[in-house]
């Protein structure tokens, strides 16, 4: 199997199938239960990220806590209580104390930065990882209602409403190959673009515009990673039982992605989205404008349909969307242990 998520039709029959579930928060990032009038909900999320940066506990942090926005949004909740956020990282023998310190660090000042606090963090020397994977459940009570109900859960999104993707796509993995591969890509462009492509953590977190589309009335938010657009675009339809048409050319890129994945040959549609919103409203246009008073960019890039067609659009040229199968972020690092090997080989014949 390949790198990243199972695809949808493995998970159904080899996960959802023996686990024989209700279904609840299966293949979601994000899941609410909500049982009887004493509780009115409890809400966890969970998120994982690997790499070799100081960033990636910190990202694997930032990705939880933007499914659990999405999520509270969705399940329309008024708010969360007693939010904590609990780790776990398995890290390779050959990483150094100081890097786990530097990764805690990051993972601490983003916390303290967005206010759920990391109550727990097991971390682990595994002799089989090659690099640190880390991961992160958030875990949340939610608010009571003036009715003392449950928490509500949301219609499923309607046919014929506007799709808005807020910033660019590709965030999180050019951000990851800018900053992991930063000599290679200096050699070929000049250092200013791959210190912005570097820079691109920044944009990671949702909170601000998930909290604008919500006050404008978005009918449901998605927060893109794995897959890339590609994927959250069919997670998107999976999930509420649409079709959609989406135009390439309306779909927001930076330039920095372009380079770094031409640097590659890695295709930007299905590089690893965390910092990405997907908004389905019934007004695209007033979405967007009200997103950008707020200072966070966006466009209209398609919009649901009836049935189950899910197309792609570039100029006069339509074609169907396939299920998300990985993530380009794979193919960057084979690419880059291929090269490491390589050069490992030299070195002996040498």
């Amino acid at each position: 199997m390949k790198c990243g998520k199972l695809t949808e039709s493995i998970y159904n029959r080899s996960v959802r199938k023996i686990i024989k579930s209700n279904g609840a928060g299966l293949r979601t990032d994000c899941a609410v239960l909500t049982g009887s009038a004493t509780c009115n909900g409890i809400l966890s999320g969970q998120a994982l990220a690997f790499g070799t940066d100081k960033r990636t506990a910190a990202r694997a942090y930032l990705a939880a806590v933007n499914h659990v926005i999405a999520c509270c949004a969705n399940y329309a909740a008024l708010g969360l209580f007693e939010t904590s956020a609990h780790m776990t990282l398995m890290i390779p023998e050959r990483v150094r104390e100081v890097k786990v310190r530097m990764m805690m660090e990051t993972a601490a000042l983003q916390a303290e930065e967005t206010g759920i606090s990391i109550q727990s963090c097991n971390v682990q020397v595994l002799p089989a990882v090659t690099q640190t994977v880390a991961s992160c459940v958030i875990s949340a009570g939610l608010e009571k209602h003036l009715d003392e109900t449950v928490v509500p859960i949301k219609e499923k999104t309607l046919a014929d409403a506007d799709i808005v993707m807020t910033k660019w796509l590709g965030l999180e993995g050019t951000a990851i190959m800018a900053a992991e591969s930063y000599n290679k890509l200096c050699a070929r462009y000049p250092s200013d673009i791959v210190d912005t492509a570097m820079d691109f953590y920044r944009y990671l977190s949702i909170a601000p515009e998930a909290a604008t589309a919500v006050k404008s009335g978005a009918d449901y938010l998605l927060a893109l990673r794995e897959g890339g657009i590609f994927g959250g675009l069919w997670q998107l339809a999976a999930e509420n039982g649409v079709g959609l048409v989406a135009d390439l050319k309306h779909i927001p890129v930076r330039q920095e992605t372009i380079e770094v994945c031409e640097y590659f040959d890695l295709n930007p549609y299905e590089l690893l989205a965390g910092g990405s919103l997907l908004i389905v409203t019934a007004n695209g246009g007033e979405m967007v404008r009200a997103l950008e008073k707020a200072g966070v960019p966006a466009a209209v890039i398609g919009r649901t349909t009836q049935g189950n067609d899910r197309v792609i659009c570039h100029g006069e040229e339509t074609r169907y969307l396939e299920p998300a199968n990985g993530d380009a972020i794979f193919q960057y690092y084979a690419q880059v242990e291929t090269s490491c090997n390589e050069c490992l080989c030299t070195r002996v014949s040498k």
